[in-house]
């Protein structure tokens, strides 16, 4: 059984809830046709800027990918271009059948792929950017890619599930999540966002520089994203979306 994997790009003019459809419309029904087929899957999705150092276009032949996926998009001036990562399993005998599948879904909704390719599930989840020092060892690398791949598609099939749609135009978003004490965005994964840094203590760094005025530069991962203001409790705060 092989592991594949494959870059989805969208159209520069879909509007932000742009991953959520293509999930909706390309991987959710892939997983429902081939469930007793699909040994694992799992998606992630990326926004970059074209000629920018650092910015991302593997895993696919970007050159291949049209003109009209590189433009600039939504609330960017520099062009640009955004994607979804999708890694599976899927038996050999089915291979064919749900690669085909997939690059039909994909060309009915007018996004674009490069080619389907051979992803290596050890390197990658089983590598040291998943596995500590101590625990290096070929026996523990190939465990820890499983147990990752599992958590990585048990996130993937929660997003599925908390998906809403389709509505009149065909597009998908995530649920609304009123427990707002517990979900002050709305979002059930806030919630889960919690739980997880409080099994793990892992930490959430914020970067702020020095010198007589401070100013906040964002995460390790890149710089604020935008801000609204808020009232909590009768006093007005600014919210900051940062990157991680």
């Amino acid at each position: 059984m092989a592991s594949r994997q494959t870059r989805i790009f969208v159209n520069h003019e879909e509007p932000f809830n742009w991953a959520e459809t293509l999930i909706g419309r390309i991987i959710k029904p892939l997983i429902v046709e081939f469930k007793d087929q699909l040994q694992s899957f799992w998606f992630s999705r990326y926004i970059c800027q074209i000629d920018v150092p650092g910015e991302d276009c593997g895993d696919c032949d970007f050159n291949v990918i049209p003109n009209n996926f590189k433009q600039a998009f939504l609330g960017f001036d520099q062009s640009g271009h955004r994607s979804t990562r999708f890694r599976f399993e899927v038996g050999d005998s089915h291979q064919v059948d749900f690669e085909a599948r997939l690059q039909q879904l994909v060309l009915q909704y007018g996004y674009a792929i490069s080619d389907v390719r051979d992803f290596d599930k050890l390197a990658d989840l089983g590598g040291n950017r998943f596995l500590g020092a101590e625990n290096r060892l070929p026996a523990n690398a190939r465990q820890r890619a499983q147990i990752v791949t599992h958590f990585l598609q048990s996130i993937s099939e929660l997003f599925i599930d908390a998906l809403v749609g389709p509505d009149p135009e065909n597009r998908f978003r995530l649920e609304y999540n009123d427990e707002l004490q517990q979900n002050p965005n709305g979002s059930t994964f806030e919630s889960l966002h919690h739980l997880f840094c409080n099994m793990t203590q892992v930490p959430v760094s914020i970067l702020v520089s020095t010198g007589d005025q401070a100013n906040l530069l964002g995460t390790f991962w890149g710089p604020p994203r935008g801000h609204r203001q808020i009232d909590r409790g009768g006093q007005l705060v600014n919210e900051v979306y940062l990157p991680y």
